[in-house]
């Protein structure tokens, strides 16, 4: 049997093209990610499931959003 030596290819085809990080102090738009509750640090109070919400860029935010807790909407 032949050995296939190539990589494995690491994009995935079905996945969208992510957004690029927005810049600190800039605004965009997020939702929590599915079956998470979470404080929104600029209220207090958890993020409403599903709904979108603007926000401040901050370490944290940038933070979130690389862990998957948060998604970028627009």
């Amino acid at each position: 049997m032949p050995r296939n030596d190539a990589p494995a290819s690491t994009a995935s085809p079905t996945l969208p093209a992510t957004l690029a990080a927005p810049a600190l102090g800039s605004t965009c738009t997020v939702r929590v990610a599915d079956g998470l509750t979470l404080i929104n640090n600029e209220t207090g109070v958890p993020f409403a499931p599903g709904e979108p919400t603007s926000q401040t860029c901050t370490l944290t935010l940038l933070r979130r959003l690389a862990d998957g807790d948060l998604v970028r909407v627009d």
